[in-house]
């Protein structure tokens, strides 16, 4: 496709957990989910899990899938559900977490016409409140797979927006929607955002991690302390 039938639209494609909000969007949830099941050895096996998971040194990835697989036969319906009452609980009826100077970035280009795109490993009944809240219509997030009836089948489509996964779904949009990468923006605060930032004309390093930092410091990267 030729440079003149490209879109003149820039995207600024941003991490959520961490980046635009402080806490871990997906375990916070966790929490209240089980809280609302009325299953307290359901948090405690999660836990457990996880907890093991990670001292045999299982990737993001496999932490991602394992994360999904809890949902298994959940109603997609009562998730959403949750999604929302976990939102304005976390977010409405207490001090909402969010990174105010990554916020003010977010706003700044929509001002300035940039289109805004939040990208996770999160799930859109948990990102959908947060992307009507700050008024962004594009969520690249993993996909939950559902069977005939509507419940959760404990898998997750393609592709897994995680590390190099959130390059992939970046590409994928910017082609669907016929937009430079070079005219474009992402943030993000983890090594494992690194294929993301690499895939945009400008990269901006989140907060302190010291990785990430002393990479985006040697590739001329911004940083955008919090």
């Amino acid at each position: 496709m030729s440079s003149a039938l490209k879109s003149a639209t820039q995207y600024a494609f941003f991490d959520v957990d961490e980046t635009l909000i402080s806490i871990k969007s997906m375990f916070d949830f966790f929490s209240f989910w089980s809280e609302r099941q009325g299953m307290p050895s359901l948090k405690e096996h999660f836990d457990y899990s996880f907890s093991c998971a990670r001292s045999n040194g299982q990737s993001r990835e496999q932490l991602n899938h394992l994360y999904y697989s809890f949902f298994k036969n959940a109603l997609l319906q009562d998730l959403q559900e949750a999604g929302l009452n976990w939102f304005e609980q976390r977010f409405n009826k207490q001090q909402p977490p969010y990174i105010n100077t990554v916020v003010e970035q977010l706003k700044a280009h929509q001002a300035a016409g940039v289109v805004p795109v939040l990208v996770s490993g999160s799930m859109l009944p948990l990102l959908q409140p947060l992307a009507d809240q700050l008024n962004v219509k594009h969520c690249l997030c993993t996909q939950l797979l559902v069977d005939q009836q509507g419940r959760l089948t404990g898998s997750i489509g393609h592709p897994q927006t995680i590390g190099k996964g959130k390059a992939d779904a970046l590409k994928s949009f910017l082609y669907k929607h016929r937009a430079l990468a070079e005219n474009c923006y992402a943030y993000g605060d983890d090594i494992s955002d690194v294929a993301m930032l690499e895939a945009v004309g400008v990269a901006v390093a989140i907060g302190g991690s010291s990785e990430l930092t002393a990479l985006a410091a040697a590739r001329g990267w911004s940083h955008l302390a919090t």
